[in-house]
């Protein structure tokens, strides 16, 4: 206010519009400058400390040559409109124009590479999340697309054979399988699916079986519990079922047998299949074919840390008791399996 009384509004009003104007000239050059040509080169790959350092202290340097310009040109000015009654001299301009560069400088340039930095890293962060999400959803597009063909082609086989020896049970069979087709190509391109349907595609899919093999098969399918309100991924069960039929059923000379047990408690379900095998097969239990490995995958997957998988096998019998955690359509869980998978497939 002192300085208005005795030189005027407007030439006070000038002199700090154009002193504005300069100093943010000279920082903006100096922290554009820094960000986007000194910064990258210290954080690239093939860094040149030596050459990096002296090209900052050389830019550094022409900045602040240019900002003592500046004040001269500043200081000039005021003079020749009256602010001062003489030009100030060295003593008075050079203590401003190193407080700007000792203090000014470093503070500006030190708040724009912190929020440069931070950004960087978020952009870091939320591209490694995309490249994990894809690399998530390339997996599962891999696994899915494994299992369809794998189960096609063994029913379709087997009707394929009942038609070859004129079966009265081969149309019962394409009918069935009509169902399984549908529900395959309309139901499982979804993240989840109701619980219900995934327990009818096994009921049908043992049903063809037992058409096959008709009484020579003693089969045994127990289902406990309400699934209603219950969400899975898709084809998650089936592969075993298939490495049951595959490597024990169709192997077995007399009396093959499997008995499948599924209880549902509360968000839990329960998986218990037990099937025949030759006595005289070795022992592969890790290497049962495309699907049960392909099972495994999803459920680590799909399932990390909330589900349990124990495979065993003796002489006679192959076994496999899985316990995994169901999904309700409130659940959060259930919203973000949706989410990722959605955004995986728009990524993809």
């Amino acid at each position: 206010m002192p300085q208005i009384e005795q030189y005027g509004f407007v030439i006070s009003f000038f002199r700090l519009v154009m002193n504005s104007i300069l100093m943010t000239m000279i920082y903006m050059g100096l922290t554009y400058g820094i960000l986007y040509y000194i910064l990258p080169r210290y954080l690239s790959k093939e860094k040149n400390w030596v050459m990096t350092t002296g090209i900052l202290l050389f830019f550094v340097s022409a900045i602040a040559l240019i900002n003592y310009l500046f004040f001269i040109m500043v200081f000039s000015i005021s003079t020749r409109l009256g602010y001062f009654p003489t030009m100030p001299d060295m003593n008075f301009i050079i203590p401003i124009w190193s407080r700007q560069i000792l203090f000014n400088y470093p503070t500006v340039v030190s708040f724009a590479v912190a929020i440069k930095l931070l950004k960087n890293w978020y952009t870091k962060q939320k591209e490694t999340e995309q490249v994990a999400s894809e690399k998530f959803k390339a997996e599962l597009q891999i696994l899915k697309a494994q299992v369809h063909p794998h189960f096609l082609f063994n029913t379709i086989n087997n009707i394929y054979s009942f038609i070859l020896n004129g079966s009265a049970a081969a149309p019962q069979m394409v009918t069935k399988l009509s169902g399984l087709l549908r529900y395959i190509i309309y139901e499982c391109n979804e993240p989840l699916v109701k619980l219900e349907k995934e327990l009818k595609m096994i009921r049908d899919y043992m049903a063809l079986e037992k058409i096959r093999y008709g009484d020579n098969l003693n089969m045994s399918l127990q289902i406990q519990g309400d699934p209603a309100q219950r969400m899975i991924y898709p084809l998650l069960l089936i592969p075993f079922l298939e490495n049951s039929f595959k490597h024990g059923t169709s192997r077995m000379l007399t009396h093959p047998w499997i008995n499948l047990d599924i209880i549902i408690e509360g968000n839990i379900l329960h998986f218990k299949l037990s099937n025949s095998k030759p006595g005289s097969e070795p022992e592969t239990t890790g290497a049962k074919g495309i699907g049960l490995n392909n099972v495994k995958k999803r459920l680590a997957l799909h399932y990390p840390g909330t589900h349990s998988l124990n495979i065993s096998e003796d002489i006679l019998s192959f076994n496999v008791a899985l316990k995994i955690d169901l999904l309700l359509p409130d659940n959060k869980q259930y919203e973000k399996a949706i989410v990722t998978e959605n955004l995986a497939y728009e990524l993809a």
